[in-house]
């Protein structure tokens, strides 16, 4: 029979372990691979670009990811951009609205191309009652909608915020998971993004049905000027590397 002394003493070991318990969760969670970011010039990026890895509360790739800002190569309009062909390389305009909300977007399209295999992807459209449309197509992609799911877990984690918060990423995407779909995609994240998943095989497998090569579209024509010395012809610009997967902006009112 435990004696009041006793009951105490067990009380004080639960807390101290409680407490230990919420000391070393900072640490593990800081124990959690982040990749590093690289700049146009070579030199690691830190600030606020850092800062936002670190506050993410997803998995990531692992390894080194190159930062450029600027406008993405013949879509100037877009907020930033990830070529499925090189999925390491990120834009994201310099002015762009939201610029923490168009990093994880664009991560997660790396997460995706760089991850996902194609259960996890059916899985995604079953979640989100997409049907067996392609990953690529459609007004609001899977593969976007996707990169929308990641940017909000990033953020939030599994636990949905308050409806009157969920437009945070401004996209033309209106990505409006409910509670349960929201966690269900996050722990399907998790899953994905484990340290142990990323160091099993088989290896990845992208989505199949990819675009076709883009082409950067030619300058708009521009009117005459009031001279009548002829207006010069620039030639065309040449094709981009691959499909790029984006984060748009709706238009400024």
């Amino acid at each position: 029979m435990k004696t009041r002394g006793d009951i105490r003493r067990i009380a004080v070991a639960a807390s101290v372990a409680l407490v230990a318990v919420a000391l070393c969760a900072p640490a593990a969670r800081a124990a959690e691979p982040t990749p590093t970011l690289i700049g146009a010039k070579g030199k690691e990026v830190r600030g606020k670009w850092h800062r936002w890895l670190v506050q993410s509360r997803m998995p990531m790739i692992r390894g080194r990811v190159r930062l450029i800002l600027g406008p993405c190569p013949g879509v100037a309009r877009f907020a930033g951009c990830v070529f499925t062909r090189r999925p390491r390389r990120l834009y994201i305009r310099r002015e762009a609205r939201a610029q923490k909300a168009v990093l994880y977007h664009e991560l997660g399209h790396t997460f995706d191309l760089l991850l996902l295999r194609h259960r996890h992807r059916r899985a995604f459209r079953r979640m989100m009652h997409l049907g067996k449309r392609g990953w690529f197509a459609g007004d609001a992609p899977p593969s976007e909608l996707w990169a929308e799911s990641y940017a909000m877990c990033s953020r939030f984690g599994l636990k949905r915020p308050p409806a009157r918060k969920l437009g945070w990423t401004r996209s033309v995407y209106h990505y409006r998971p409910t509670r349960k779909q929201h966690r269900a995609v996050c722990e399907l994240i998790v899953k994905a993004g484990s340290i142990k998943r990323q160091r099993s095989k088989p290896k990845p497998q992208p989505a199949p049905n990819a675009p076709p090569v883009l082409v950067e579209p030619e300058p708009a024509p521009q009117k005459p000027p009031p001279s009548s010395s002829p207006v010069p012809q620039l030639p065309g610009l040449p094709p981009l590397p691959h499909f790029p997967v984006s984060y748009q902006l709706p238009p400024e009112v």
